[in-house]
């Protein structure tokens, strides 16, 4: 009987192919636009965030991008979003103030995670439709081919999706071999990931020095 093999998760912002009008859209372009709708994502009202999540799901639901892979690049804001309503919750139970904890209280807060979430999306259907060569001659449109700072930037990009990569790999390692996803498994694999990590951004970092 054959043993049923774990399907190995969507790593973080992990490029994915097509034919769309973004992936062949100038990476530079891309890259610029980044920051400029997350200038108008802060200064402007949440309704435009709001209004930009809406297109934005659509637009990655035109790439055909699963519902799946879209929560994927968004669990570090949901995480967080978690964490941060939970020690606010156990800090206003704790002080005895937990009416306090209501609608009104809490507007800030959900106001301001609706536009990371905006950040977030924005940042992925980037990084989806982009390969790392892509985003490099990108950077490299905006700095210079012979910037210090176009290999910088590039390498901070691309350690993202590495480093998400190497976790769903080695923890699949982990399940195939009879492992179970509890704490022993993150105390084992994390200094793996580290030094996984650390060595194929040496070896990134090197062959980009070699070819200048």
């Amino acid at each position: 009987m054959a043993v049923k093999q774990p399907q190995i998760q969507h790593s973080l912002f992990s490029y994915k192919k097509g034919n769309s009008f973004l992936h062949k859209m100038n990476p530079g372009v891309k890259i610029i636009i980044i920051p400029v709708i997350n200038i108008l994502i802060c200064i402007l009202p949440p309704q435009f965030a709001l209004c930009l999540i809406a297109l934005q799901t659509i637009t990655a639901f035109f790439l055909r991008f699963t519902l799946k892979e879209q929560l994927c690049d968004l669990k570090p804001a949901i995480y967080y979003a978690f964490i941060l309503f939970f020690t606010q919750l156990i800090s206003a139970a704790l002080s005895k103030t937990l009416p306090e904890f209501s609608w009104q209280a809490q507007k800030t807060t959900v106001l301001m995670l609706l536009k990371l979430f905006a950040i977030m999306q924005l940042t992925s259907i980037v990084f989806k439709t982009s390969t790392s060569l892509e985003l490099r001659n990108g950077i490299a449109f905006i700095f210079g081919r012979k910037s210090a700072f176009t290999n910088t930037i590039f390498l901070f990009l691309n350690f993202i999706s590495l480093i998400s990569k190497i976790w769903e790999q080695t923890k699949k390692a982990w399940l195939i071999r009879g492992g179970k996803q509890n704490i022993k498994m993150y105390k084992a694999l994390i200094p793996v990931l580290f030094s996984v990590g650390m060595k194929k951004a040496w070896n990134t970092a090197r062959a980009l020095e070699i070819r200048k």
